[in-house]
């Protein structure tokens, strides 16, 4: 009797030996024998597995598809050489005798010796809680020289360090407190006399607490508007998704002076990172199929005029397409004073054409500026002068992508690159011009040996051009130039990793929430996320800045440049020469 079609026959695994037997015995050639043969013993090899339960979901889909993580393991006591692939049957998670250990059973040492632990207790000291309210409790009665109370003790007390007790209070996102104001008619005149609001309570329905907390779950805690409304309305103080839009605006209005004076001192700055990555406006992707449609129809009409044209010998020239990306543009900008800077754009223009915007606003008697980005032509439209500097972790990365079916050359690149890095991290706290000397020292040697590797694999033909490895290999070699600027400019960087981690928040608000609505709500989330990441690229703190700004929001249209964050001074600073807002 037949199987069914949808049933999956059981393997016998001394009928394939079999058939492996008569694949050996047959006229093919070597190779086809040899695949046929590493086909059927794999699968032999996966079965067996299967059928003995030795391996997880996720490390069959590691066998089949190999890693797809860039990050490299390396052996204990080496930072730059990479590990070495491990033996079928002893990888990673496995025991030696092929059995697969669980990620969560922690090795046994030798009996008698204790596991390493790390340093420390694990609890954090006060002086990371800058932001903490500090209370200070003093004794009532007692004070240094005072005899002390317990009745069988004829001594005096003294003051010891203070012990520091922190205490954790939660609370709704935003609370609400309604009032009520007792109102009183006169009989005679009719006048109305309502009861005074508490001391320190203002007239107005949003406090700038909540406003700065609105803007904070939106756009630092990546929070949706849905999931925020949802919460409130649990905890019995509605806040809907159109109301936390309002608010976002509001805060957007009062930093909008920030966020324009942000982009000139980013235009007078030394090195800027730039990178994109996909965002959806609803508004634009409304305009991109209307022009579709539109597009469609006009080819309808060119195609029937077509044979008219031809035959009056007129070719009518082909319409320049219109640009349908939509994106955000990250960049930090590194001033000469040592502060950063963090932008966003959303919108239609890429990276390339943001940072050309940016470059307008620049004092023409400055030297060029550093740009550090990856190697899309569009990065570096325009004419203005600047000096090329490319992302060797993008260069790496071309590599380590490949590394499963080039393991030796892939290897080698990595290694060296990692001795870059490794000599990258000794220049911590030089200044630029001694950390030039240290890598055209260390990592100059490094880089030429690199590329003559290189220009000897292409020369004598040992890769193929056209193979992952030749066009990995291309790419640095093409490339090299500005992936070698940090070797002749001081200050220059090794890669553009700053510019994407600020992208890093985008993405998370992209897979969080679809995307913004009109082109007027990805500007506020620009302006709003541009003041936040730069506060923390600079350590300020987030919280007290925004309150402060939105209280002083009449100061701020006037002279901006006193709220930077870079420059925040405390808000009892800032009330002895600036008055609150109207």
């Amino acid at each position: 009797m037949a199987e069914p079609d949808d049933e999956i026959p059981k393997i016998n695994p001394s009928e394939v030996e079999t058939l492996i037997k008569k694949i050996e015995q047959t006229t093919l050639s070597e190779q086809d024998k040899r695949m046929i043969t590493r086909l059927l013993r794999t699968l032999l090899y996966v079965v067996g597995l299967l059928q003995e339960k030795k391996v997880t979901l996720l490390r069959l889909k590691e066998l089949i598809f190999g890693k797809k993580s860039e990050k490299m393991k390396r052996r204990d006591g080496e930072k730059g050489e990479p590990e070495s692939e491990p033996e079928r049957g002893a990888q990673e998670g496995e025991k030696g005798d092929g059995s697969q250990r669980p990620k969560n059973e922690h090795l046994e040492g030798v009996e008698g010796e204790k596991p390493e632990r790390k340093p420390g207790h694990g609890r954090r000291p006060s002086s990371e809680y800058p932001g903490a309210r500090k209370v200070h409790c003093r004794h009532q009665q007692l004070v240094s020289g005072s005899p002390c109370p317990s009745p069988s003790c004829r001594g005096k007390v003294y003051g010891e360090r203070p012990r520091q007790f922190i205490q954790f209070r939660g609370q709704p996102a935003i609370q609400a407190t309604q009032y009520e104001q007792e109102v009183v008619r006169c009989r005679e005149c009719g006048a109305v006399y309502e009861a005074e609001l508490p001391e320190g309570v203002s007239a107005k329905k949003w406090d700038e607490t909540a406003d700065a907390q609105i803007a904070i779950e939106r756009h630092a805690k990546y929070t949706p508007s849905y999931r925020t409304a949802r919460m409130q309305e649990m905890c019995g103080v509605a806040l809907p998704e159109s109301v936390q839009s309002e608010r976002c605006r509001e805060v957007a209005d009062a930093l909008e002076p920030i966020y324009e004076r942000m982009k000139k001192e980013a235009a007078q700055g030394k090195v800027f990172h730039i990178d994109d990555t996909p965002v959806r406006i609803l508004e634009l992707v409304k305009e991109n199929k209307e022009k579709k449609q539109e597009k469609k129809e006009e080819e309808k009409k060119e195609e029937a005029e077509k044979k008219v044209k031809e035959k009056r010998g007129k070719r009518k020239k082909k319409k320049k397409e219109e640009r349908v990306a939509i994106q955000t543009s990250g960049v930090v900008v590194k001033l000469r004073s040592g502060a950063k800077v963090a932008l966003y754009f959303n919108g239609r223009q890429h990276a390339g054409e943001n940072i050309e915007d940016i470059y307008q606003l620049r004092d023409p008697g400055l030297p060029p500026p550093m740009q550090m980005s990856d190697a899309l032509a569009c990065n570096f439209c325009g004419e203005r002068e600047r000096i090329v500097c490319k992302c060797l972790v993008h260069a790496r990365r071309k590599f380590v992508e490949i590394r499963r079916i080039y393991p030796e050359a892939c290897d080698y690149v990595a290694k060296q690159i990692g001795e870059i890095y490794q000599n990258e991290k000794q220049t911590a706290g030089m200044s630029d011009e001694e950390r030039l000397a240290y890598h055209q020292e260390h990592s100059g040697p490094v880089m030429a040996e690199l590329k003559q590797w290189m220009d000897e694999q292409m020369a004598e033909k040992k890769v193929e051009p056209n193979s992952s490895l030749g066009k990995a290999i291309d790419y640095f070699v093409t490339h090299y130039e500005g992936l070698s600027a940090y070797l002749r400019y001081a200050g220059a960087p090794l890669d553009n990793n700053a510019s994407e981690r600020i992208l890093r928040p985008v993405v998370i608000i992209r897979k969080n929430s679809y995307g913004y609505k009109t082109n007027r709500g990805a500007k506020t989330a620009a302006i709003i996320q541009s003041v936040i990441q730069t506060c923390r690229l600079n350590g300020t703190n987030v919280w007290q800045y925004l309150v402060l700004v939105l209280r002083r929001s009449t100061a701020v249209r006037e002279k901006p440049e006193e709220f930077l964050p870079w420059n925040y001074k405390s808000e009892g600073e800032m009330a002895k020469a600036l008055p609150l807002a109207a």
